[in-house]
């Protein structure tokens, strides 16, 4: 990294990328490198497939940076091509037949070494509801309670309307109420495991 990079903005880092700054562009690769992993991780529900998915995504960004016309953020723009790789790894997964291990998900930013073996089903119960749902709505959540993006934003990723995107968030959050509410004490489980989705499912 060259000096004062870490202080400059994701557009001037851009446009230095696009003129062949390497120094440039790793540092956007070490702004985003979590966010892309985290994403990739609730998407693939892998987390080794995650790491090489989030490789792929910046080297796609890395051949197609000259093509960035700097019309959305390029937080947005990146975010797009990672799901975009989850969605063709997810494909192939479906093609083959290969199971996927909820066992080995781990959600990234909530893992503590304090964590005792309740809260650890707890977490489980709800990767496991998470897994249940279409590849969008998992997306969707993602970006709008992780990444707190707005839904114009959303839509941009994901393409379609701000509209959509905002039915889609609504659906997905209905789905996995059906999955973990099954009881009123179910909701301590998004409440442990996950309080940024517990705070937006609704309650009986």
């Amino acid at each position: 990294m060259k000096p004062g990079e870490a202080n400059m903005t994701d557009p001037h880092l851009v446009a230095r990328a696009q003129q062949g700054d390497l120094p440039a562009f790793e540092e956007l690769v070490r702004r985003y490198q979590r966010e892309i992993y985290g994403l990739a991780c609730r998407l693939a529900l892998d987390p080794e497939e995650a790491k090489d998915l989030t490789q792929q995504a910046f080297l796609q960004a890395f051949l197609h940076i000259r093509d960035f016309r700097q019309q959305s953020q390029f937080r947005t723009w990146l975010f797009r091509i990672a799901i975009n790789q989850c969605y063709n790894f997810l494909k192939n997964k479906r093609k083959f037949g290969e199971p996927v291990d909820t066992q080995e998900m781990q959600l990234i930013g909530e893992n503590s070494p304090e964590e005792d073996l309740v809260a650890e089903q707890n977490r489980q119960r709800l990767y496991e509801a998470l897994e249940r749902l279409p590849a969008k709505q998992r997306a969707v959540i993602t970006l709008k309670l992780e990444q707190g993006l707005d839904y114009k934003e959303i839509s941009q990723v994901l393409g379609g309307t701000a509209g959509a995107a905002r039915v889609n968030y609504c659906q997905a959050l209905k789905t996995l109420k059906k999955y973990l509410l099954k009881d009123e004490d179910e909701h301590e489980v998004a409440v442990r495991s996950y309080p940024k989705m517990a705070a937006r499912l609704p309650r009986r």
